[in-house]
């Protein structure tokens, strides 16, 4: 049997063995028990985070695994969050309905707001805080601009605003920080790559995206492979941004129902949230590119009564 044929077939075992966790009464629980388009979880610190984006929450605890309904509530009054980025300290997440940031800061006695940076139009859609050069990036996803941040004395500031034409006026969703460059995903039928360390945010390459996997949601490295979300219902692997041909099928593998939406990595294992018409949180490990210990965390299925009224409170 060729190597790929036997990573589908063990593939496909491994799906038959995955552990669902949806709740016997998702269907009749209330916003704060359960999730909507959860559309990104992390760990910062020994904390997990969860941005329970139409549900207008952020989330966290110290166990992955503990029910939703006993989390704790991080802020319930913010508008569609998308992302969440820390330094240990200092947090920042996308007020995205308000076009604004909220900023938190852990303290002895727990999480405080302590800014609302307001005026970030165009819909701040993606936090990343990069250890290299010890700044927050934020990118708006209307309007094309990026966003450097620093703290100064416990201050979070805004040291730059760039605009980046090559995206072409495109809604772009998300970037990620791969081999010390910054993949910013496909609106404009192109995955683009840019210089950020010097704060030029110049153009260094650039890759063509055929039709269906244009409006892409993330991109990742791991081990030899991009993987890739795509709205709608699209999640691929692929060694070579240049040639789409190759690309691997990871949806109906894995099972997915929903959009796949943002992904993360910790614990050993890469997490993909699922949005919109099915809420959950898949994870699966990688080892020498071969995916194994399929599972889907917390699987909410699709939005309830309780949950469309939350989404509907802010309008966003």
């Amino acid at each position: 049997m060729r190597k790929a044929g036997f990573r589908t077939l063990m593939l496909a075992l491994l799906m038959a063995l995955v552990v669902q966790s949806t709740p016997t009464n998702a269907a009749t629980a209330t916003y704060a028990d359960r999730l909507y388009s959860p559309m990104f979880i992390t760990k910062i610190s020994g904390l997990y985070f969860i941005t329970d984006s139409w549900n207008h929450r952020i989330i966290y605890s110290r166990d992955v695994k503990l029910p939703i309904r006993e989390w704790k509530v991080l802020d319930e009054y913010i508008a569609a969050p998308h992302s969440i980025a820390g330094n240990g300290t200092i947090f920042i997440a996308e007020d995205t309905g308000r076009d604004r940031l909220i900023v938190y800061t852990l303290t002895t006695k727990g999480f405080v707001r302590t800014q609302a940076i307001s005026g970030i139009a165009g819909r701040p859609h993606r936090t990343i805080y990069d250890p290299a050069t010890q700044k927050f990036y934020v990118l708006t996803s209307d309007t094309q601009n990026m966003y450097t941040l620093s703290v100064k004395d416990g201050h979070v500031v805004i040291d730059s605003k760039k605009n980046l034409p090559y995206m072409e006026a495109s809604y772009v969703r998300s970037f990620s920080i791969i081999d010390g460059l910054m993949y910013f995903v496909s609106g404009p039928n192109q995955i683009l790559v840019a210089n950020y360390k010097d704060g030029t945010f110049s153009l260094q390459q650039k890759y063509d995206v055929p039709e269906g996997y244009r409006a892409m949601n993330d991109i990742k490295k791991i081990g030899s492979y991009y993987y890739i979300t795509v709205y709608y219902n699209r999640f691929i692997r692929l060694k070579d941004l240049s040639d789409f041909s190759t690309a691997e099928d990871l949806y109906t593998k894995m099972g997915f129902k929903g959009v796949p939406y943002y992904m993360s990595y910790f614990d050993g294992k890469v997490y993909v949230t699922e949005i919109d018409s099915y809420s959950a949180i898949r994870s699966f490990k990688v080892y020498n590119d071969e995916i194994s210990k399929v599972d889907v965390m917390h699987d909410y299925g699709p939005p309830n009564a309780a949950v469309l009224n939350r989404k509907r409170i802010l309008g966003t």
